[in-house]
């Protein structure tokens, strides 16, 4: 009996050790270059046929783990209401002030999952709606997150004078008003058009005419755009933030996004969503001087693009938990190999409010750790920010807060 008990150790060591280098082998399958791609112009968006999001729950069963409207505390409804199906239906919302109130249980994809060819989808996963406690419990708050990656006193002095820049797909009248709700229930100072904190542009650069939102409700980009807003708010909420409004998800839509970004001097920028297919438009991701992060994907199948070149970030995601006075984390079972990974399960998700959805929600999925890790590199010096997945190996920043570290943000 013992020698066989030894022997299942041995075993198991084995397969542990394993497990570690295949993570190994992902996450620097993240790094490494591929052959820059000529430039396409931009395509006009067009209808798209109706796919079915299959509810991330399906395959977490067994896992225990530029409008200026006032800035309003009550939900608002948006000029263009989302319609949704009867298969992803949430339960009727609540905003009530009573702690951590949730009404539904299932989670489901924002977006179309898998993107059709051609397209990318966000990464947003929405789990419940809530009311945040802001007690260190989830969904997690500004503070809460500020205090796990040990950024308090960064997020109050840095960031000023800096450009943060957010691509997603199609419009979202609300924006301004639900980034207003949000950072006043947060304690963060007002961001908006009339204090030049907060600027919306089209794929080209221009602040009209903007897109309208997708009419496919199956593939609503606006809560990953509140939500892409509201991360960036909370870690570094003295940055600029510049929304950049694509006309569809093409990849060629967003690609020109990305190069609107970035003549627009943004020093980071965040792009919340991924797809299996190479095309043309990727070489607007291939830049240097600034970092430019892009999610891994959800499926755990591998990261996507633009997510795999060596000049982007490739971010994945942590279950992230309170524990006494500390905080744990550990790599989320959803996400594959990646250069550096924040807070993404939606089980131990962050509050966002967007109101065509319903005002307060949980989210999860590495549409949250994108803007993170972006909002990280424009609380740094810029030195990292010039080759920033360079600096990351370097650095063997594998964590956000071993990133904070490194950047001098945390002592």
């Amino acid at each position: 009996m013992h020698s066989k008990n030894a022997m299942n150790a041995r075993m198991l060591s084995l397969i542990a050790a394993i497990a570690v280098a295949g993570l190994a082998g992902c996450a620097s399958s993240g790094l490494q270059g591929m052959s820059s791609l000529p430039a396409v112009p931009s395509q006009p968006s067009d209808e798209q046929a109706p796919a079915s999001n299959a509810s991330p729950d399906q395959s977490d069963a067994a896992d225990s783990s530029d409008d200026t409207a006032p800035v309003s505390e009550a939900p608002k409804a948006a000029s263009t209401p989302r319609q949704r199906t009867a298969s992803s239906a949430p339960n009727k919302p609540t905003n009530a002030a009573s702690p951590t109130a949730s009404t539904q249980t299932a989670s489901r994809y924002v977006c179309r999952h898998p993107a059709q060819s051609g397209r990318r989808e966000c990464d947003a996963i929405v789990v419940a709606h809530v009311s945040p406690s802001c007690d260190r419990t989830a969904p997690y708050c500004a503070s809460d997150l500020q205090a796990a990656y040990g950024l308090v006193r960064a997020a109050r002095t840095n960031g000023k004078g800096v450009t943060v820049a957010i691509v997603d797909a199609y419009g979202y009248p609300g924006l301004s008003s639900d980034v207003g709700v949000y950072r006043k229930r947060m304690g963060l100072p007002q961001c908006s058009a009339a204090n030049h904190c907060l600027r919306v542009v089209n794929q080209l650069g221009r602040a009209t005419p903007l897109p309208k939102p997708n009419g496919d409700s199956a593939d609503d980009w606006r809560p990953q755009q509140a939500l892409d807003l509201d991360m960036v708010s909370a870690l570094c909420p003295n940055c600029r933030i510049v929304l950049v409004q694509a006309n569809s998800n093409k990849d060629a839509d967003l690609g020109a996004g990305v190069n609107a970004a970035a003549a627009l001097g943004a020093v980071a920028i965040v792009n919340s969503y991924g797809g299996n297919e190479a095309n043309g438009a990727d070489s607007a991701y291939r830049r240097g001087r600034r970092a430019i992060a892009a999610s891994a994907g959800n499926d755990g199948l591998g990261a996507k693009l633009p997510c795999m070149y060596a000049e982007v970030i490739c971010v994945g995601g942590t279950t992230l938990r309170a524990a006494g006075g500390s905080w744990t984390e550990e790599a989320w079972h959803k996400t594959p190999g990646s250069a550096i990974a924040a807070v993404a399960d939606p089980k131990t998700g962050v509050a966002f409010y967007e109101s065509a959805g319903g005002g307060w929600q949980q989210a999860g999925g590495n549409g949250v750790s994108t803007p993170i890790v972006a909002a990280l590199f424009a609380l740094g010096p810029s030195s990292a920010r010039t080759n920033a997945p360079a600096w990351i190996s370097h650095h063997d920043a594998g964590r956000m807060t071993r990133a904070a570290a490194k950047l001098g943000l945390v002592r």
